[in-house]
């Protein structure tokens, strides 16, 4: 029998339908959560957890190897609009935890003192509350006692725009499902990292009323002999943060939050961890992409001095490299050219005719013949007065990239 074609019958739009999402997530950062290092093994599953709070804005199917260096992330990053890297390595000392922002820096390096996965969180809980809905929009990100060094401005600055910015007047209840909150202790000088889950539950409602909404399950009534002893039984697997209800927790709704929690009403906000959960100190600052200028760190201090020492070797290397680079494609052509000039002497000993220069290259290019003259005229001229100075006496010095003169005796 032969095969039909599918028909399309998808009739559902995204949310905000019309092209408003994709134009409102376009502007949204983006991340990729991988790890690296021979032990990356080891903090293999706190990559996926971390994965799972920046959704949606993440690649949460990205497959990184151990072959793969770092510049070939970059190099796909620009195209899929990757703003963050978060990357996450282990040595035998400890673990550390990378933010760095494409693709020209900077670089947060946290030392992880401990963490808790997901699972693990959730072991620890009566009721663990997971919905998978909650993922579909980012999280709330909340900072808190983050001080006005230099440093700690540069740490707020980064996990604010790790995350999309909420418009107050324009964001929907509905949508706000989770909350990331960075807690700075000034005393020990570490970061404390939290994910929450945020649910509304109506205020005075019995609990058993409000199971019964949430649910959509028909409670089990066959011990009860009339409808009131469902509800007035006593509740024994509420949660601990079900159990209080401190007027600090109650908000007046302005839109309808879920199911239970209408607007107009009057609602409790409860907070479960999902997880991960983190301890993190920050030790160092890079100016570039894991690279560049040190503008933290916990433990090296230098002076001014010693940081304007650095800078100068740092340009004399670059020097060095662009000198033997430069060198490098002299050789390159050189080396070309006698090995043309060998085949030509054995053609000409064999008795046959020369071999007549392509006029296109190996790239399949026009060749430009006068301005390849000229470019071997340039080379042949410095490297005569390269022997010249070589002969009378001059050397070249490593370390300032200047040439000096023998003394005598030398």
């Amino acid at each position: 029998m032969a095969k039909t074609r599918r028909r399309k019958r998808r009739t559902h739009v995204d949310a905000d339908a019309g092209g408003g999402s994709k134009g409102k997530d376009a502007d949204a950062p983006r991340t990729f959560v991988f790890t690296r290092g021979r032990m990356a093994d080891a903090v293999k599953d706190l990559s996926e957890d971390l994965r799972k709070v920046m959704e949606p804005h993440t690649a949460r199917n990205l497959k990184e190897s151990k072959s793969n260096k770092l510049k070939d992330f970059v190099q796909v990053s620009g195209p899929l609009g990757i703003s963050h890297f978060l990357m996450l390595s282990s040595s035998d000392a400890s673990k550390y935890f990378k933010i760095c922002r494409t693709p020209r820096g900077p670089t947060l390096t946290f030392k992880i003192h401990s963490f808790s996965l997901s699972n693990e969180v959730a072991a620890t809980q009566k009721n663990p509350r997971n919905p998978a809905k909650a993922f579909l929009s980012p999280p709330l990100v909340i900072l808190n006692n983050f001080g006005d060094e230099a440093h700690q401005k540069l740490a707020t600055i980064t996990f604010q725009n790790m995350f999309p910015p909420i418009n107050v007047r324009k964001v929907k209840l509905s949508t706000c499902q989770r909350a990331v909150l960075v807690d700075y202790d000034a005393k020990t000088k570490r970061f404390q990292f939290r994910h929450y889950s945020i649910n509304a539950a109506p205020v005075g409602a019995n609990k058993k009323l409000k199971k019964l909404l949430q649910s959509r399950n028909a409670p089990d009534l066959g011990d009860t002999q009339d409808v009131s002893e469902f509800f007035d039984k006593r509740v024994g697997d509420a949660s601990d943060s079900e159990g209080s209800d401190d007027e600090s927790r109650r908000v007046h709704l302005t839109q309808d939050f879920n199911r239970v929690a209408h607007a107009d009403s009057t609602s409790k906000i409860i907070l479960n961890e999902i997880g991960p959960r983190m301890e993190l100190e920050l030790v160092k600052v890079e100016e570039g992409m894991c690279d560049g200028r040190v503008l933290y760190h916990a433990y090296v201090k230098k002076t001014a001095e010693e940081v304007k020492t650095l800078e100068q070797k740092k340009v004399e290397r670059e020097k060095l490299r662009k000198r033997r680079r430069v060198e490098q494609e002299a050789n390159v052509k050189r080396k070309a050219r006698e090995k043309e000039i060998k085949a030509d002497a054995e053609r000409a000993r064999q008795g046959k005719s020369k071999k007549k220069s392509s006029a296109v290259d190996e790239f399949g290019n026009v060749r430009d013949v006068e301005g390849e003259a000229e470019d071997d005229a340039k080379w042949a001229a410095a490297f005569e007065r390269e022997e010249k100075e070589w002969r009378e006496g001059d050397v070249y010095d490593e370390r300032s990239g200047k040439t000096k003169r023998k003394r005598h005796g030398d």
